[in-house]
């Protein structure tokens, strides 16, 4: 192992940790989406904030 210089700290090789950022960023986006729908949702519910 101490001759493998194509592994990072996390054992991963560059393709694979790029994979997994993708994978992992996908993974956010569809989580942000769903928190902002839901925030939406609840104000058009139960607005916390009036204006006016």
């Amino acid at each position: 192992m101490a001759g493998n210089n194509d592994l990072s700290l996390s054992g991963l090789t560059d393709d694979q940790a790029q994979e997994l950022h993708s994978v992992y960023m996908s993974g956010l986006w569809v989580f942000t989406l769903i928190a902002v729908v839901a925030h939406i949702a609840t104000w058009f519910w139960r607005p916390w904030f009036f204006f006016g």
